[in-house]
Formats: structure tokens, sequence, C-alpha cells
């Protein structure tokens, strides 16, 4: 058998070759080779190390032993905001607190020994500026070449941003959901509320009741009105309902909502103004301002029931592009700032980063709808702004509302439209309604204020009453949807009889769904159930007098 020291491989034949060389020429023939294989390990180093860098996610590695972090690209340093040397050698304890920091050693412990992939779907993890980022992991052990697992390998990508984007798509389809809702038994509602508003009005005028029976009546009609006020909040923060915008001072109105405040707020709550001296011109709905104004303000004095501060303040801000993407929300611009701010009870994160939500409250049972704070954020955005809140538990809550400024020369434009008494008439007005108490109630407003009345009980009707009372009619008073015909397709045969008539179509449905039924001719007169008296007289007025 051949010796096995004698084997040209092995490390005696190898050593005998190298001594009849002698010093120089292994020099010369094997350190040259030498230093091109350590240039191309520390090129293929550096080749990796690269790669791992540039991963768009956060790259560790921890020894199985202590769980001590042994390596980290630069997108950990990023995330985490330590440097590898600041972080090398350390445990999660000495960078994180302790809750967060029991949470991933238990983990990388049961990675560890389960042996393989485990997927993480959120973890958070307090940065060194002290912000809490949500991350999604991804951990697997290292073994070596005898089947022992040394380390522990973590990917972990950053879904902070996308979370809060899928809370707000959430938050999107809820109120979606309620809009569709509210849209659905708005058009039910709204003419039960006429009936309701109508005769408490009429009423209300009737010299012949006594002090106590007036007030009755005032009770039936301001119920009356905070059930329409309810289902136009609906409306609005789905974006159904339509505004009546006007260029205005905010200033002025929140100094009016102030003096409402003042009488209701409670002795025990420190109301304090802090408007800015700029003008603040913005095109809103003052109405629907105030109720916002109102809404938050009756929320801090619940929150303060031993009393406490509350302050609004208007301001001036300036919207950049590094706001709207530190807060994921907003459009640059210049806006007028309303901040509501309370010296409550506050609110938790939890809580806060539902505030919005239809139907969600924090009051007692039967305290509360839970539908105030989501009227809130629809007047806001349909205001083309956005609102934000700032609480602590303990220490108060701020809400801060961003409403766009508009060019002073283009408010100068604008024209304040005051509301004049209504008039009466003796002209013929045919009222095609397919609700008969509605019906009822607009013939006697309208037959009270001297106008002759011709009831149709739907577009059929309508057609027919039209041509046996042609001559005379003046003005048509219309419902849109109807049984048999609907108000467009009676008006259509209508004009073929007299092409001059004038019309005023009404309806209790929401905008949205009369645009999807194509029932309302382009540029029609239109007035929205539940429609006040007054307004209707006006209304009926402005059309006659229009020749």
């Amino acid at each position: 058998m051949k010796n096995h020291s004698d084997s040209p491989d092995s490390l005696d034949a190898l050593q005998k070759k190298l001594a009849g060389f002698g010093e120089f020429s292994v020099r010369k023939t094997y350190y040259p080779e030498l230093q091109q294989r350590l240039e191309e390990l520390r090129e293929s180093e550096a080749f990796l190390k690269n790669i791992v860098d540039n991963i768009p996610a956060m790259v560790f590695v921890k020894d199985a032993a202590e769980l001590r972090y042994v390596a980290l690209n630069k997108a950990g340093e990023d995330l985490l905001g330590y440097s590898r040397e600041e972080l090398l050698g350390k445990t999660d304890r000495d960078i994180v607190p302790e809750e967060q920091a029991a949470f991933f050693t238990g983990k990388d412990r049961e990675v560890l020994t389960r042996g393989n992939l485990v997927e993480i779907p959120e973890e958070t993890v307090k940065t060194r500026s002290g912000e809490d980022r949500i991350l999604r992991v991804k951990k697997i052990p290292l073994y070596d070449s005898e089947g022992t697992a040394r380390y522990m390998l973590g990917i972990a990508e950053d879904i902070t941003d996308r979370k809060h984007l899928e809370e707000q798509l959430l938050q999107s389809q809820k109120m979606e959901a309620i809009g569709q809702l509210a849209g659905g038994v708005a058009h039910d509602f709204n003419n039960i509320l006429m009936v309701i508003m109508g005769y408490g009005q009429m009423l209300s005028r009737d010299l012949a009741l006594d002090a106590h029976q007036k007030e009755k009546v005032e009770l039936i009609i301001e119920a009356s009105d905070k059930a329409a006020l309810l289902t136009r909040g609906l409306l609005t923060f789905s974006r159904k309902q339509e505004m009546t915008p006007r260029v205005v001072n905010l200033n002025d109105v929140v100094q009016q909502v102030h003096k409402f405040l003042a009488r209701i707020i409670g002795e025990d709550v420190q109301l304090t103004p802090k408007p800015d001296t700029s003008e603040l011109l913005v095109k809103i709905d003052s109405g629907q301002i105030e109720q916002v104004l109102i809404n938050l303000a009756t929320n801090a004095r619940d929150a303060m029931p031993k009393g406490g501060l509350l302050t609004i303040g208007t301001g001036l801000m300036d919207v950049d592009a590094s706001f709207v993407q530190a807060n994921g929300y907003g459009k640059t611009g210049r806006y007028a700032l309303i901040s509501v701010s309370d010296t409550g009870s506050g609110m938790d994160e939890k809580t806060r980063s539902r505030i919005f939500e239809p139907f969600f409250t924090t009051k007692e049972v039967g305290k509360g709808t839970g539908l105030g704070m989501s009227i809130v954020y629809g007047i806001v955005k349909q205001h083309h702004g956005f609102i934000n809140v700032y609480s602590e538990p303990g220490i108060g809550t701020t809400f801060r509302i961003y409403i766009p400024l508009i060019d002073k020369g283009l408010a100068e434009d604008e024209s304040v439209v005051m509301p004049t008494p209504p008039k009466g008439g003796s002209e013929t007005i045919l009222v095609a309604e397919d609700d008969a108490a509605v019906l009822m109630l607009t013939e006697e407003i309208l037959t009270s204020f001297g106008y002759l009345v011709i009831p149709a009980e739907d577009g059929e009707d309508a057609v027919e009453k039209f041509k046996v009372h042609r001559d005379t009619i003046k003005l048509i008073l219309m419902d849109i949807i109807m049984p048999k015909k609907n108000g467009k397709e009676a008006y259509r045969e209508i004009r073929q009889l007299d092409a001059d008539v004038k019309i005023i179509y009404s309806s209790g449905y929401t905008l949205d769904i009369i645009q999807s039924r194509d029932v309302l001719d382009e540029g029609a007169e239109l007035i929205m159930k539940p429609v006040q008296p007054l307004e209707l007289l006006r209304k009926v007025r402005e059309l006659l007098d229009g020749e």
C-alpha cells in the first residue's frame, strides 16, 4: 500500500516542494496569486454589502446565544435612528422600551426553537426619536456546518404609511356606506319633517293660541328643526348635501358662535376667544361651519365635567409639501385655521384614531348618537378642507380645522343676497305631489297667501289637470320622482301644450340620486325638502315676478 505521506497532495509533500524553491521563488510565484484572491474576496464582500445596504427594508442579524445585534444594513440605520457602531453588540432591551423588547425577544426565541421561517404581520418599534413605526417582519435561523443555529436573520418592512392609508380608506368606505343609507331614507324622512315643520309654523301664527299652547307648538318646531339638521348633517358628511356658500371673514363667523356659546356653555367653563388680526376670507356655508364649532364646543364641555378652559382661535397657515408628506393628508396652499382646545379628560391613541368614525362614541348609552364628529368631518371635507386632532389623556384635546383661503379680488366680486319677507299673490298654481300630507300642507301654505291651488297626486294626474286648466295655470310646483310619470316626463308633455309655463321642482331625495336618474332638466329651479314655508313662498313669488 502506498504511504499517505508520499501522496503528492499531502501536507508533507507540499512542504518538500516549497523548500526546494527558496524564499524568492515562493514570494514571486505565490504572493501575487494570494493578493489577487484577497482582492477578489474584498470586492465580493463589498458587493454583497452594497446589495444588502440597498435593500429597501431593514435587514439585521442577531447571535443565537444572547440575541445581540451583529449586523445591520443602511435601511435599518435610517429606520431606527442608530448607526451600526451604536447598535452592534447591543440587545433590544438596550434600545427600546421593555414591553417591546420582551415581545421581540419572545419572537426571536420562537424562531430559533421552531427552526424555520416565521412571519410577523405587525411589530411596533420605537425609534430613537421616540416615534412608533409599524413593521412587517420575517425571521429565520442561520445554521453552521454542523446544523447548529448560530444566528437569526430578520427582514423588516416599514408599513406605517400603508397602515395609515388603509385606515383612511376604511374610514372613507364607512362614511360612504352611511351616506348611502342617509340618501336612501332622506326622501321619506324629509317629507315627514316638512309636514311637521309646516303645520307647526302655521300654528305658531294662530292668534287664538294661548301662551301655554304656543310654547308647546314652539317645542314641536324646535324638535323638527333639530331632526332636519341631523338629516342635513348625515348628508353633509357623506358629501350629498348641497351647500349655500358665501364669502365671509372667518373671524366674524367664529365671533357669532362665541356669543352663542357664551350663553349655553356653562359658568364653570371659561370660554376664551383668540381671533387672528388678519382678514381670513373664505367661501363657506356659515351655518354648517357654525354647526362644526358648536359640536366641538359641546363635546369639549362634556369632557370637562368639573369645569376648565375652552379656547377657540383663528389663524393663517401655509401648508407646504413637507406638512402634507409628514401628515399624509391635505393639499399645499394657504389656509384659514380654526383651533378648538380644551383642558378636559383627553383621549388615548386608540380613541383618537377612531374619533371621526360614524357611530363611534365614548359617551354612555343614550347620551350620544356617535354621529357628531362624523358630521364635523364631512362638513370640513365638503369645504375642501381637512381636520386633525391632538389629544393626551388627562391633559386635553385640540382640534385644528383648515379651510382654503380665497383671493381677495375674487371676494370683492361676491355679493350677499339678504332674504326678503314673502309676498302673496292671486295666481293659479298646479301642485303635483305623491305624498298626500305634503300635498295638503303645500296647498294650505299657498292658499293662505292668496294663491289658487290645483292639486295633482302624480305625474300623470298633473298632465291631465294641466290640459283642463292650461289657460289659468301660471306656475307648476312638482315633485321630481313620482309614480306613473316623473316630474321631467310630465313637464315634457305639459310644455307641448304650453312652452312658456314656469316650473319649480321639489324633492326629498339627495341630489346625487336625482342626477343618477336623469330626471332633472338642466338649469331647472329645484327646492330641497323639507322646505320652510317662507322659503317656498319666496321662491314662488320670485319665479312669478320673473316675467
